[in-house]
């Protein structure tokens, strides 16, 4: 038992019933032998699908005897459910040391894994691509600055070991007509943890109607929310307001805010932290612009929707979020639109949102830096003065 124990704590990122059950799941492959086959390896572990093969001999690297054993496995598995440098070095060894080898190979095996189509894996792979400007050697690197993909090679290893794989897909109240399993993925990787998990449709105008109104009503103190569409030109983009919309002109949202293409190519933009003109609705007024918007202000947008609803504005290389231009047009035709809020719907109801609004005074430096906060508290300040008061309750607070 206690060599058994020895053997378990090699694998640092495996669990002691992980372990034994893949041990179950070898032994029963090879009919209780120690050594697996091509054969079998290939009929076990399908995850792997047509690189099954390859894989397979890429293993024996590390046997001198050329037969695999168990622990050849298992010490792959425990490596792709490391830390980025471990990560880095299996994806190398697993599938050779050429950057878009390495990408091609990841991305397939976990579309075909999760049934996306062969569309949405040269999507996936386009997009991988234009986020990886380093060479192999430099594979970390491109972890910290995609942290998709890391997720994406590891969900392989995960599958191994036969531990639940994430795909890190939402899972939509209804079907989308504008994004497709790559656009989900990767938005969904865009957004803060607590709203990854499911995503509630909120207006379509294929479904809701060709309203500027019905959209405000569906859409006004609803939570945060992508607005996603697509002109008449073909093109679809779109931005993700990240504390949603209160009508009036006063603008919401943080840097968490961001732009995106899904077509006709596939990228995203993030706030740059030069504003903080994010996520912005008003109607009826005469003093100020009517529509939604983001990162703008009277006429200059990089993305607006007119209150009158058939288009809107769209400016090159707003300073608000890295450069980019959405529509590829100044002036665009909407021709289908969509509005989702991902995660939960704010606990106050938009009414108690905008008495919140209207009433709370302009917020202090304690309110906008949570660190700031956190220093007063560590040096028992009571906030009981106006320097120190204590904040209005923000949003989504209980």
């Amino acid at each position: 038992m206690g060599a058994e124990n020895s053997k378990r704590k090699k694998f640092k990122n495996i669990e002691d019933e992980e372990y034994t059950q893949f041990l179950e799941t070898f032994k029963k492959a090879t009919a209780g032998k120690d050594t697996m086959s091509r054969e079998q390896f290939v009929a076990t572990y399908t995850v792997l699908g047509e690189f099954s093969s390859q894989f397979y001999f890429r293993l024996l690297k590390n046997e001198p005897k050329g037969v695999l054993h168990a622990k050849t496995l298992l010490k792959v598995i425990d490596g792709g459910l490391g830390h980025f440098d471990t990560l880095a070095e299996t994806l190398i060894f697993c599938f050779g040391d050429q950057k878009d080898q390495v990408m091609r190979n990841v991305v397939k095996i976990f579309c075909e894994a999760n049934k996306f189509t062969r569309e949405d894996q040269v999507r996936l792979y386009d997009y991988f691509e234009t986020e990886n400007t380093k060479p192999v050697t430099e594979l970390e690197h491109f972890f910290s600055t995609c942290p998709l993909f890391p997720h994406t090679a590891a969900f392989i290893f995960q599958k191994l070991i036969d531990r639940p794989g994430d795909s890190k897909m939402p899972i939509l109240s209804e079907k989308s007509q504008l994004m497709g399993n790559v656009d989900q993925l990767i938005l969904n990787s865009h957004l803060p943890f607590d709203r990854r998990k499911e995503w509630t449709m909120l207006y379509s105008n294929t479904k809701h109607g060709q309203s500027f109104s019905q959209l405000v009503k569906r859409i006004n103190g609803e939570g945060p929310c992508f607005i996603v569409m697509r002109s008449m030109r073909g093109r679809r983009f779109g931005f993700f307001a990240s504390e949603g919309f209160l009508a009036g002109p006063q603008y919401r949202g943080s840097a968490e805010c961001f732009l995106f293409q899904l077509a006709p190519k596939l990228a995203t933009y993030s706030a740059t932290g030069r504003t903080e003109n994010y996520a912005y609705l008003n109607f009826q007024q005469q003093q100020h612009p009517n529509g939604i918007g983001i990162g703008g202000h009277e006429t200059v947008w990089p993305l607006f929707i007119h209150e009158e609803f058939g288009g809107g504005l769209c400016q090159k290389n707003s300073s608000a979020f890295e450069p980019c231009y959405l529509a590829e047009e100044e002036e665009f035709k909407i021709k289908t639109i969509e509005a989702w809020r991902p995660g939960d719907k704010p606990q106050k109801s938009f009414e108690e949102q905008l008495l919140l609004e209207s009433s709370s005074p302009e917020r202090s430096i304690i309110d906008k830096d949570p660190e700031a906060r956190a220093v007063l508290e560590m040096a028992g300040k009571s906030f009981k003065s106006e320097a120190y008061r204590d904040p209005a309750p923000m949003l989504d607070e209980k």
